[in-house]
C-alpha cells in the first residue's frame, strides 16, 4: 500500500510518494465521488489523466489499472492517454 485517503470532497493533493501508485482499492466509497488522477503534478490535462466516478458503494472494489476506460455497476473509469499513467500519479483530486 502506497497511501490511504478518505473520500471527503474538495481534496487536491500530491501523493506522499510521487510516481508510485499503480492501482486503487476502494472501501465503501460514497456514490457520486469523483476521483481524478493526473500524471502532471499541477493537475493539467495535457498529460495522462484518469477520471473515476463512483456509481455505487461496494465493501471493497479494486481498480487494477488507471490505463483502461470501462464502466460497470460500481464505477465509470475514463482514461485519457499520452504516454502511460500507471506508476506515474503526481496529483489527486477528490470531489
Amino acid at each position: 500500500m502506497v497511501q490511504a485517503v478518505e473520500d471527503a470532497p474538495g481534496q487536491d493533493f500530491r501523493p506522499i510518494h510521487n510516481d508510485a501508485i499503480r492501482s486503487a482499492k476502494f472501501y465503501n466509497v460514497r456514490p457520486g465521488a469523483e476521483i481524478r488522477l493526473y500524471d502532471d503534478p499541477s493537475g493539467a490535462t495535457t498529460d495522462d489523466f484518469c477520471i473515476i466516478l463512483v456509481k455505487r458503494a461496494a465493501p471493497e472494489y479494486i481498480i487494477p489499472s488507471f490505463e483502461r476506460t470501462y464502466e460497470d455497476e460500481y464505477v465509470r473509469v475514463a482514461f485519457i492517454r499520452n504516454n502511460g499513467l500507471d506508476g506515474q500519479i503526481s496529483r489527486i483530486r477528490i470531489n
